[in-house]
């Protein structure tokens, strides 16, 4: 830069651009108009620097109000659509879409968020079902054996009360037929501790006829046209068989079986077979098994073994009967 001196007043003037002095307001120089290259070169730039300044300031401002304008503008824009969008909601059609659209949307939500939830509560569920169904299938099975074994055992123990029955029965009221179902039960082996309880029942009726009698006292009577009783012995062979197989009372029958023990003629040893045959009354039945130990001399190993007397009188009988006279 170059210091020039006013001729005036001799204010050094530093600015190259001036053409008065800022002093004196004088002319700093005679020829004003021309100026020098550098000078005017020094002219060019400034005016340069200031025309680029005020286009650079021009347009920031024009930039700053189309901005300002743009932002005004889309905000009125945005606010007239909202309006406009919240008026065309607000009309029934628009409404009536939007329910249904939600509804959808929540269903179809609720779809996705229940779908898994309701598979996996199916399947264990199902698991659960299947367990129980196996659950009530062992306890079923396991009720049932529980239900046999019980059953059996039930059917046992009333067996067993039966053949105590039968046992009674034998020896109370005498009868065969109860004792033939005791012997029926002794040969079933397939139930081993009910034939043991039979056997047992069998040895007590046994020993409860083997060695009594329960026709003490008793005497065969029978009344003639003068009302006047008839000795035991006045009775015949023949009328004591008849006694034996027919008269109701079972204690003639066992008395005529007694008697006839002492008759060792033909027909007697047949007789007391035929009584032992159909014979119910156990007395009546060990009296005419005695009997026909006594006529015939064959030791019969049971006290009611009618079977093995009349075995023995099949391999024996026509023999032994040309021992026996002729019945009186």
């Amino acid at each position: 830069m170059t210091t020039r001196i006013c001729p005036n007043c001799g204010f050094k003037v530093q600015n190259d651009l001036l053409l008065a002095c800022p002093e004196c307001r004088q002319l700093l120089g005679d020829d004003l108009g021309r100026l020098s290259a550098v000078e005017e070169k020094k002219v060019i730039s400034g005016l340069k620097r200031n025309v680029i300044r005020d286009i650079l300031f021009l347009a920031g401002a024009l930039a700053v109000i189309i901005i300002i304008g743009l932002w005004i503008i889309s905000g009125g824009l945005e606010k007239i659509t909202l309006e406009r969008i919240a008026k065309q909601f607000e009309e029934p059609r628009i409404q009536a879409l939007l329910q249904d659209v939600a509804k959808m949307k929540t269903t179809d939500l609720m779809q996705r968020q229940a779908d898994p939830e309701l598979t996996r509560f199916r399947k264990e569920l199902s698991e659960r079902v299947e367990e129980f169904g196996e659950f009530q299938s062992k306890m079923r099975e396991r009720l049932d054996r529980d239900y046999q074994i019980f059953l059996s055992e039930l059917l046992r123990i009333q067996k067993r009360s039966k053949i105590f029955e039968l046992g009674d029965m034998a020896i109370a009221e005498m009868s065969r037929s109860a004792y033939e179902e005791l012997l029926e039960i002794v040969n079933e082996p397939s139930e081993p501790s009910l034939q043991l309880a039979a056997k047992s029942e069998v040895a007590r009726v046994s020993n409860a006829f083997v060695n009594s009698s329960r026709t003490l006292g008793f005497r065969i009577q029978r009344q003639n046209a003068f009302e006047t009783e008839t000795e035991e012995s006045d009775f015949s062979t023949s009328e004591l068989v008849e006694i034996l197989i027919e008269d109701p009372d079972w204690r003639s029958r066992a008395m005529s079986a007694q008697l006839l023990a002492n008759k060792k003629e033909l027909g007697v040893p047949e007789a007391l077979l035929e009584s032992m045959k159909g014979e119910e009354n156990l007395e009546v039945l060990k009296d005419a098994i005695r009997g026909f130990e006594s006529v015939t001399g064959y030791k019969v190993p049971d006290v009611f073994g009618y079977q093995q007397c009349s075995e023995w009188w099949e391999a024996n009988g026509e023999e032994f009967n040309e021992s026996l006279r002729i019945s009186q």
